[in-house]
């Protein structure tokens, strides 16, 4: 009998993304660090099956100082992750101890994509 494929392993592919992110992290300014450490990540195809990297802040502001830096965080998810074709900024409050009327639906995420420039010079990492 075959052994799975490595690639199916899902540890393999949470450690490997676990270490592109911390990566990414790594690459930016402190602030920027700060800040993203908040948040949390994900990495999911779009409808029209482009790779989207996920950053999904906690709150309104965080999210807006985020967008106040797209530009850095873009470049540097071109320079470092390929296949990456978009960057979503999100925000999906925390649920937990939030009381709510059982008649309300619970809070939606809500996001502001960003295409990832292709034409970034990877000398620059």
């Amino acid at each position: 009998m075959l052994q799975p494929s490595t690639f199916d392993n899902r540890a393999l592919n949470e450690s490997f993304y676990r270490a592109l992110i911390n990566r990414f992290h790594d690459s930016l300014g402190l602030s920027t660090q700060s800040r993203l450490g908040e948040c949390s990540y994900g990495m999911a195809p779009s409808p029209t099956g482009i790779m989207t990297f996920m950053i999904v802040a906690p709150s309104r502001l965080l999210a807006e100082q985020l967008l106040q830096e797209i530009n850095v965080i873009l470049q540097r998810v071109a320079t470092l992750m390929g296949g990456i074709g978009q960057v979503a900024i999100c925000i999906a409050p925390p649920q937990e101890g939030v009381k709510r009327v059982d008649s309300l639906p619970p809070c939606q995420m809500a996001c502001k994509i960003f295409s990832v420039p292709g034409d970034i010079d990877l000398l620059e990492a």
